[in-house]
C-alpha cells in the first residue's frame, strides 16, 4: 500500500512544486505573488525580484511535516537574489524534500525492507525591469524525483529528471496621492516542461504541475509607522483531470485543461487570501486562507504567521492549520531566516 501511494499519478508529478517555499507567503494563506513588501522574497514571483528593496539577499527555509506519520520528513529550500546596476536580478535556489524513512510490506503484510525517497529541485531565474513599474521574469527548474528505484515482472522503475520554466510578469500602479499606497498585478505560468518519466516505458510518463497564477494587491501606510497589504492570489492546474493518451504534449494538456470537461470549471480554480501589517518594518503579523477545489492541489487551509527583522537579518515563521483528512499541510510549521544588504 505504501509502495503503491509512492507512485506517481498518471496526470501529475512532482506536486511539492505547487507548494509555497517562504513562511511569509505562507502565512498569508500562501497568497503575495503581487505583494511588494520589505518582507518578499523572489520566490512567488521572479518578475517581482527586480523591485525588491534590498539589492542582495539569501534566505532558508524549513518546514517539518507528517512527523506523526513518517519519521524526518521534511522539507528544505535555500535561495538568494542579486540586482545589478541595469534593472536587471538575478535569482537562484535549491529546494529539497525528504519522505524520511517509509517502511514497505506487500499485500501478504511481509516486511520489504525500508525506502528513503527525495526530490531536488534547483532553479536559476532573471528579472529585468522596464522603467520602475513594470518588470518580467523567467525561471529555469532541474528536477530529480526518487521515489523508489527497483523492478517488478512488467516495469523497471527509475529516477526520474526532467527540467521546466517559469515566466512571470509584474506591473505597479502607486497611488501616491493616498498616502503613498500602491496596487499591484501579476501573472506568473508555473512549471511548463517535459514529462517526466519513472519506468522504462514510454507510454508511462507523467505530467509536470503546470500552473497559472494571477495575483494582485494593495498596500497602504496606515500610519507614519505602519503598513497594511492585502493579496489576492488565484490559480488553476494547466493539466487536464481527464487522463490524455500517452502521446499528448505539453500545450496539448495545457489546452485541454481549459476545455469542457478538462478542468474549466469554478471549483478548479483555486484563490488565496491574505494580510499583512508590519510596524517600523521591525514587527509583521499575517493571516491568511487558501481555498483549493482541484483534488490534485494540497487542499485548503488557514494560515498564521509573524516576522521580526533586526536590521539586515530576518525571521519568519508561518502555521498551516486545515481538516487533516483534505490537507496533509494540516498543523505544519514553516520557518524562514533571511540575510539581505
Amino acid at each position: 500500500m505504501v509502495e503503491q501511494a509512492l507512485k506517481p499519478s498518471n496526470q501529475l508529478a512532482v506536486p511539492f512544486l505547487l507548494l509555497s517555499t517562504d513562511a511569509v507567503s505562507s502565512g498569508m494563506g500562501e497568497a503575495g505573488n503581487a505583494l511588494l513588501s520589505d518582507n518578499s522574497t523572489a520566490e512567488p514571483n521572479t518578475a517581482m525580484a527586480n523591485f525588491l528593496e534590498r539589492r542582495f539577499g539569501v534566505s532558508i527555509t524549513y518546514t517539518p511535516w507528517l512527523r506523526e506519520l513518517v519519521r524526518d520528513r521534511k522539507l528544505m529550500f535555500a535561495g538568494g537574489f542579486y540586482r545589478f546596476e541595469s534593472q536587471m536580478t538575478m535569482t537562484a535556489s535549491l529546494n529539497y524534500l525528504s519522505y524520511g524513512q517509509i517502511d514497505l510490506i506487500d499485500i501478504n503484510n511481509v516486511n520489504m525492507g525500508s525506502i528513503q525517497p527525495t526530490e531536488y529541485v534547483g532553479s536559476v531565474g532573471i528579472s529585468k525591469g522596464f522603467g520602475s513599474k513594470f518588470s518580467l521574469g523567467m525561471k529555469l527548474k532541474l528536477i530529480h524525483s526518487n521515489l523508489y528505484t527497483g523492478a517488478d515482472a512488467a516495469v523497471s522503475r527509475q529516477a526520474g529528471t526532467a527540467y521546466c520554466v517559469n515566466v512571470s510578469a509584474f506591473q505597479r500602479f502607486p497611488l501616491n496621492s493616498f498616502h503613498n499606497s500602491e496596487i499591484a498585478v501579476s501573472v506568473n505560468i508555473e512549471n511548463i516542461g517535459p514529462k517526466i518519466s519513472y519506468y522504462n516505458r514510454a507510454d508511462q510518463r507523467s505530467f509536470l504541475p503546470s500552473n497559472l497564477k494571477i495575483g494582485t494587491a494593495f498596500k497602504t501606510r496606515t500610519t507614519a509607522e505602519g503598513e497594511i497589504g492585502i493579496a489576492l492570489d488565484f490559480n488553476k492546474l494547466l493539466v487536464p483531470e481527464k487522463p490524455l493518451n500517452a502521446d499528448a504534449s505539453v500545450m496539448q494538456s495545457i489546452v485541454s485543461s481549459f476545455s469542457p470537461g478538462g478542468g474549466l470549471g469554478i471549483g478548479d480554480i483555486g484563490a488565496s487570501i491574505g494580510a499583512q501589517f508590519c510596524y517600523r518594518k521591525t514587527l509583521s503579523f499575517r493571516l491568511g486562507y487558501n481555498l483549493q477545489g482541484d483534488e490534485r492541489s494540497p487542499g485548503s487551509f488557514f494560515s498564521a504567521g509573524m516576522g521580526l527583522k533586526r536590521k539586515k537579518i530576518g525571521l519568519n515563521l508561518a502555521y498551516l492549520s486545515g481538516n487533516p483528512q483534505r490537507t496533509f499541510l494540516s498543523n505544519t510549521m514553516r520557518f524562514t531566516l533571511d540575510y539581505s544588504m
